[in-house]
Parts: structure tokens; sequence; C-alpha cells
């Protein structure tokens, strides 16, 4: 076996075949950003954190398809999640939707993080969730999870936004 990952890769939901993966300068400089990008909503807050995301450039230019972009950034939800785990060990579901949106838009996947309010409340209460989208998929959590949640912001990169505008189903 000369591929480490091929044993976990039958994981993905999404049949067919794997996308190539993004190239290596590229994914080393993700991990740095996702690392940077933790720091940053930790320390100074989610309004820096917003700003320090629409601003993102992405460092790879990948054409994919939607859907083999989708099962490129599962595959990547991994490498990102484990780069978070060294720089903020108690990360819930802000920080870790934030980080794998900050590496999916380096690799030039235009992800958006999604924070939303449940919509019953629990004793007067209600609950708040965050979550990573690419093309209206939840990437990194329950699948379903949209059902139970009213939206109430979406940021992602506007780089990255602009650039799929141009070139609609792909991902620039």
């Amino acid at each position: 076996m000369n591929d480490p990952t091929a044993d976990w890769e039958f994981l993905l939901r999404d049949p067919g075949p794997l996308p190539p993966r993004a190239p290596r300068r590229a994914r080393l400089l993700a991990a740095v950003r996702t690392v940077r990008a933790a720091r940053l909503l930790r320390r100074r807050g989610w309004p820096d954190a917003q700003r320090y995301l629409r601003t993102l450039r992405p460092a790879s230019r990948a054409r994919l398809e939607p859907a083999e972009a989708v099962r490129l950034a599962r595959r990547e939800v991994l490498p990102c999640l484990t780069w978070l785990r060294l720089a903020d060990p108690n990360a819930l579901c802000l920080p870790r939707s934030y980080a794998l949106v900050t590496y999916l838009t380096t690799l030039g996947l235009p992800a958006e993080v999604v924070v939303a309010r449940q919509r019953s409340s629990i004793g007067g209460r209600f609950a708040f969730h965050a979550w990573a989208e690419l093309y209206d998929e939840v990437l990194g959590d329950i699948p379903g999870l949209k059902a139970g949640f009213t939206e109430l912001q979406r940021i992602g990169s506007e780089e990255v936004r602009r650039v799929e505008a141009g070139n609609p189903g792909s991902t620039a």
C-alpha cells in the first residue's frame, strides 16, 4: 500500500473517484493559516476573525465541479481539525467551523461559516451552533442539522466568492 490514507477514504459519503489532492504547498499554507486563524479568534474575538476570513485569498486555484469540491473538502476535514487541535485543543463549534473554512478557502474552495439559532427553545433559552458549508453541504458535522436551526449569519471569503461568481460551476 503506497497511500497511507487509503484505508479511511471509504468513509467519504460521496461515491465516485477521489479528487486529486490539493498541492502540498497550498496544504501547508492552509495549515499555517488555520493555526493563525484559531489564535486570532481566541485572542481577538469574532469581529476580527470575520474580517480576516472575508479578506482571505486562496493559495490554490483548483478547478473542480461542486461534487468534486465537496469530496475534496471532506478529504481535508481530518488534516484541518488535526492542525486546529494543536492550536486550540478545546475548540467548540465556532472555532472548528471557522478553522475548516479558513483551510478550505486557502485551497480555493468557496466554503462558508454558518452561525444559526436553534428553532425550538429549551426552558425559554435558545441554543446556537456554527458549521462549515460548501455548496449547501454541511462539512465536519451532522448533515441533517440545518433542519433544526435558523441561519443568522454566513461568512466566507469575498475574494473566493468574487472568483466563483465569474466562473459558475467551478471553484476557480
